[in-house]
């Protein structure tokens, strides 16, 4: 265990089929998430397992709360990770999935399947945002090209159709996080094709962002000058304003109005003093 922004470990012991469930503690918002993407957010190593009860040490990332819950059935998945004694694995997101997609899964709970047997099974239920890497499969945290694996993931994820203004903030920070990686990463002196490739990503991450802002502009302003600054209110509503309007309206005033609404011409917005 050597991920340092994991808590101490604490020893739980299981004697039923049980869902391990972390779930996002709710002072923290989706702008935690981007540091949970850093690096894995759980690691869990098999102490001692029985046929009948298994031990599991397990290390958590601070804005995470964990609950064991009994589960009635078995958790049926076609990625099932099998680990006995001494072996364990560490919970990481999947590369190319959005912080905002991986925010709302850990605030209704990301849930774990544990079940004995022939060692101990484990398995994500659910959509899976989140993957269970084995120990010994582990490369990322002595992986030198994380920076430009990361930049690569962001460009090819796919766009938001119905996005939020604060999840538009977040993926502009993730944006701005991994561009200074990048820039620290190729401050360090690496070979020349790494610098070239390093070159392209900066620049297509700061195309993404121009864009990102962009909409991010559209949802908080006037998107156009052309258009009416009400163009999303509803129409029924503008009718039923506009009565109140005529209602309170002086008769003189109401007249007029309806005799240059009748008028078709440009002249009827002149009125003509006799």
């Amino acid at each position: 265990m050597l991920e340092p922004l994991l808590i101490q470990p604490q020893i739980i012991e299981i004697n039923h089929q049980s869902k391990l469930k972390l779930v996002l503690s709710e002072q923290f918002g989706n702008f935690s998430v981007l540091q949970l993407q850093s690096g894995p957010i759980a690691e869990v190593v098999v102490v001692s397992v029985t046929v009948t009860k298994m031990s599991l040490m397990i290390r958590l990332h601070p804005y995470l709360s964990l609950d064991v819950i009994e589960a009635n059935e078995y958790a049926a998945s076609d990625a099932i990770l099998n680990r006995s004694v001494g072996q364990g694995w560490r919970l990481f997101s999947t590369l190319g999935i959005s912080p905002r997609l991986c925010a709302e899964q850990l605030r209704k709970g990301l849930f774990v399947a544990v079940s004995i047997g022939n060692g101990c099974q484990f398995n994500i239920v659910g959509p899976v945002k989140w993957e269970l890497v084995p120990l010994e499969a582990d490369f990322r945290l002595g992986n030198l090209a994380r920076e430009i694996q990361r930049a690569k993931h962001i460009i090819a994820r796919s766009m938001d159709v119905e996005p939020t203004a604060e999840s538009l903030l977040v993926e502009i920070s993730e944006l701005d996080s991994i561009c200074c990686d990048l820039k620290h990463f190729a401050a360090q002196g690496f070979l020349n094709q790494a610098n070239d490739d390093i070159s392209q990503l900066d620049a297509q991450l700061i195309r993404k962002r121009q864009l990102l802002t962009r909409l991010y502009s559209q949802l908080i302003e006037r998107p156009n000058l052309y258009r009416a600054a009400n163009v999303d209110i509803d129409q029924d509503m503008l009718i039923r304003k506009l009565e109140s309007y005529q209602l309170l309206a002086p008769p003189q005033l109401n007249k007029i109005i309806e005799q240059l609404m009748a008028d078709d011409t440009e002249s009827s917005f002149a009125l003509e003093n006799d």
